[in-house]
């Protein structure tokens, strides 16, 4: 068997486990010697939507058992602790903003393309049409941060520095899916994370989860226990109309076999990079 000769289980040959959207079609192509080769891949039949979308969450659930996507309980730790693990956060910057404008360049389609524009301002900050209104959700971030005693000469040092070569994959990895899959694919993607709150009883647990941390940073003795938590305040409430919009996308634009395909493959390996320790 040659190296081409798999390509289906082997999608793109950067082997960053993503297919361009070149490749997205019934044969997959290969350049070898200078001559094209076409392979043909094995493909399931198109699933309804709201049947695929049911088996991606169905991955979930097998993965994770019910948990949330990252188990964020302080756990018996240190305010200095938790200070240090946002450091490490920080390290080599953040790929947010970078991944949700790649989204907005690469959408064909105005009216979805409005709605990740919207999304857009959510996240690098309501404050750019309103100064009155929330700043970018990475400055939140930091506001909780501060309150562990990280300063912010410490955040604009350490988010020139070098990301451990760990971020360094995974943060690559994610920008690469970005750029070189479908754009619906791109879109979908967002449903690992902020899909979680479609699934019933997700909400209520992340709210939970809320109460008990502010419990245990007034504990810790967190001087403003709810600006430390005004990220997650924000995400439980504007994640909702974000996770629609991904999972509207996928059910009508991931509608074809192929595409489908490459949903459930990215679906996969972005739950598995996400639900890591510093993954993205």
């Amino acid at each position: 068997m040659g190296p081409f000769d798999r390509l289906s289980e082997c999608p793109d040959s950067s082997g960053l486990g993503v297919r361009s959207a070149d490749s997205v079609s019934g044969f997959s192509a290969a350049r070898k010697g200078g001559d094209i080769m076409a392979q043909t891949t094995l493909q399931r039949s198109l699933a309804p939507g709201d049947e695929f979308l049911e088996e991606l969450e169905g991955y979930r659930r097998e993965r994770l058992g019910g948990k949330l996507l990252r188990e964020r309980g302080v756990r018996g730790r240190s305010l200095e602790q938790l200070a240090q693990e946002k450091r490490e956060r920080y390290r080599g910057g953040d790929p947010n903003i970078p991944r949700n404008g790649d989204r907005y360049i690469m959408c064909p389609v105005k009216s979805v393309r409005k709605m990740q524009l919207r999304k857009l301002v959510d996240e690098a900050g309501q404050v750019s049409v309103d100064p009155d209104l929330l700043p970018a959700h990475g400055e939140l971030n930091r506001w909780e941060a501060y309150e562990f005693g990280v300063t912010p000469e410490e955040v604009q040092r350490l988010v020139k520095e070098d990301a451990s070569p760990e971020a360094l994959i995974l943060a690559g990895w994610w920008l690469h899916l970005h750029r070189t899959s479908h754009w619906a694919v791109s879109f979908g993607s967002a449903l690992v994370g902020e899909g979680e709150k479609r699934v019933p009883g997700i909400r209520e647990k992340l709210l939970q989860e809320i109460e008990d941390l502010r419990r245990e940073y007034i504990a810790l003795g967190v001087k403003h226990p709810e600006r430390a938590l005004a990220e997650r305040i924000e995400h439980a409430d504007v994640d909702l109309d974000h996770a629609e919009m991904g999972a509207n996308v996928v059910r009508d634009y991931v509608n074809t076999s192929e595409l489908q395909d490459e949903m459930r493959r990215v679906f996969k390996l972005t739950l598995q990079g996400r639900g890591t320790r510093g993954g993205f």
